[in-house]
């Protein structure tokens, strides 16, 4: 029996009137609907993005350079919204942590005294919590002074999570009580994080089910997911459900709303999706985006039986006070009335975009950690046992140094290595020349020279791929500059496949030999054409980029899963790990190059 009844019709209220000569008047009047607003105020993925991220917005049509996001401005605006906002809930999504060198070098430090500057109702747990094992998401939840809800991500008696977080929380906002339930994406924190053995994880919509219903049997009914589930996922959640009323979703990295004049794509142009509920009620489902670029307020209206009356908001993008646009290939600092001009579109924005002043305490605590960046780039991570080159091409000197004309660079087929023993389920690595810049000298390897190997704001991507259509990528890498005039940045190199590549051939026709490495029994066979592999590359040509154009057809038309582990953040864990063992980089060995023989 669902909790809510639905009332179609006003309850009329009779009163009898009587009149002068006796007779009876019938006067009715409509009762007043008793109606509750809350505010929830939600970030999610925030993956440790604790500084703001230039980028470039169109204003006008003109291409602007701002800066956006900065956790420093997201803790000004919650602040602001908290004062401002009717009976305000404040959530976090989860992803809280990992994904930049603020992780890397503070382990979640830095990101938990940020976040505690907030006053959070509730946060649910990502799978990128668990990438340090149960050790390092105990570590972060030592450090925090918020409540953790997860219902179906549960330690085992024993465990040293074991009390760490409850399914869901109950608060009250104006004597109205609010059931908070967390929810986690069970199978992906299973394959692409890393808890321990004692963490059961139980199947999302059916827990969510049991919640709602105990929640709703404890007499709470304004209950709301606090999801790291993902937005098609928790759409899916919202039909099925009875008893829902909002979702705040994580995991997708979602932007809702209509952001096309500003040069931004969203997954869906309406802030928030409304669904039909399975019992037949209104369910609002909402994200606020990632990095800390942008926070979200969902205004929701309940009727006296917690059912949605209605709901709308807003996902506000925050922004720096600084413009630039190019001038004879310079960017230059807008000011007076170009700026002027700028502001007031912003300030017209019906709150899409603001301009927000960061928060002085927080402000402050990051101030102090970035001060230690510089001394901790210089941390030592590990050996590398020899000198390793680097060639866009075979032959082409790209370090300046290393000629290595049969099997062309030797560090990028290592990174590629990298991203294979992050997805545990990978078949082919695939990394692009021009996303590796520099070589590897022999000796410490510290972050720093990570970095500069690696700079680029790269994540893991997984995709599901035919043979066939690895065959046609590494031929559209190749492509790329020998047909279309594009970089040499594109030669492709790779991890768990080899291959010969002939320039001389025609398009279509250079790479040959191809072959696959089984991972259980490292023997290599012909690769098949008609069987499905899961290949992991870096988000930059899994869009198509750098001539890529098969992974940008796959993307499209199947899908692929953006891991959100930093492809630099892969490879500092890569080398920690040998160095663990005891062990230095080194060339792959001579059967293991992804460039096995190579003619121009």
């Amino acid at each position: 029996m669902n909790r809510k009844i639905k009332v179609s019709t006003p309850l009329l209220i009779f009163s009898i009137a009587f009149s002068g000569c006796g007779k009876q008047a019938v006067k009715t009047t409509p009762e007043v609907e008793k109606k509750t607003t809350i505010t929830f105020i939600h970030m999610n993925d925030i993956h440790s993005h604790l500084s703001g991220s230039k980028t470039k917005l169109y204003f006008n049509g003109k291409k602007t350079y701002v800066t956006i996001g900065e956790l420093n401005r997201a803790i000004a605006k919650i602040k602001e919204l908290q004062k401002t906002s009717s009976n305000p809930v404040t959530l976090n999504a989860g992803d809280m942590i990992v994904g930049t060198l603020y992780y890397v070098l503070f382990r979640g430090n830095a990101t938990a005294d940020l976040l505690n500057l907030v006053n959070w109702d509730a946060a649910t747990i990502g799978n990128h919590e668990f990438d340090d094992g149960d050790k390092g998401l105990k570590h972060f939840l030592d450090r925090i002074n918020f409540p953790i809800v997860s219902a179906n991500i549960i330690p085992k008696k024993g465990s040293i999570l074991e009390y760490y977080w409850t399914p869901y929380r109950i608060i009250e906002r104006n004597g109205e009580k609010i059931g908070i339930i967390g929810i986690g994406y069970a199978q992906k924190t299973k394959m692409s994080s890393n808890p321990g053995n004692d963490i059961e994880f139980l199947d999302e919509i059916e827990t969510a089910k049991k919640y709602v219903k105990e929640l709703s049997d404890l007499g709470v009914n304004k209950i709301v997911i606090l999801s790291h589930f993902g937005m098609e996922n928790d759409l899916k959640l919202a039909k099925e459900v009875p008893g829902v009323d909002v979702i705040i979703d994580g995991d997708s990295h979602s932007l809702l709303g209509n952001y096309t004049a500003y040069g931004i794509k969203s997954q869906f142009n309406k802030y928030p999706q409304i669904v039909k509920g399975a019992d037949g009620q209104k369910v609002c489902v909402t994200s606020a985006w990632q990095y800390g670029y942008a926070v979200g307020k969902l205004k929701v209206d309940f009727d006296s039986k917690g059912n949605v009356i209605e709901c709308n908001g807003v996902t506000t993008i925050l922004l720096g006070d600084e413009f630039k646009r190019k001038v004879n290939g310079k960017k230059v600092k807008l000011k007076g009335s170009e700026k002027a001009e700028i502001e007031e579109i912003i300030a017209n924005s019906n709150g899409k975009l603001e301009i927000v002043k960061p928060d002085p305490e927080a402000e402050k605590i990051l101030n102090s950690y970035s001060e230690k960046v510089e001394t901790l780039k210089r941390q030592v991570i590990g050996f590398a046992a020899e000198f390793l080159g680097h060639n866009r091409i075979p032959g082409d000197k790209k370090d300046g140094v290393s000629v290595l004309s049969k099997h062309g660079s030797e560090i990028a087929p290592i990174v590629a290595k990298a991203f294979y023993e992050k997805i545990k389920n990978a078949d082919v690595a695939i990394q692009n020349a021009g996303g590796v810049r520099t070589a590897i000298d022999d000796g410490p390897i510290t972050i720093g020279e990570v970095y500069k190997l690696l700079p680029f704001s790269n994540t893991l991507y997984v995709l599901k791929m035919k043979g066939s259509e690895i065959k046609q990528v590494l031929e559209d890498a190749i492509s790329n500059f020998m047909d279309k005039g594009g970089s040499t940045g594109s030669f492709p190199y790779a991890y768990g496949i080899r291959y010969d590549v002939d320039l001389s051939k025609p398009c279509g026709k250079r790479i040959s030999n191809l072959e696959i490495m089984d991972r259980k029994t490292k023997i290599w066979h012909p690769i098949d054409p008609n069987r499905y592999y899961i290949v992991v590359t870096n988000s930059y040509i899994a869009h198509g980029k750098d001539g890529y154009k098969t992974f940008g057809k796959v993307l499209k038309e199947r899908g692929g899963i953006d891991t959100y582990f930093g492809y630099a953040e892969t490879f500092i864990d890569y080398i920690k790990k040998l160095s663990a063992k005891g062990k230095e980089l080194k060339k792959l060995p001579r059967d293991e190059m992804p460039v096995q023989n190579f003619t121009k």
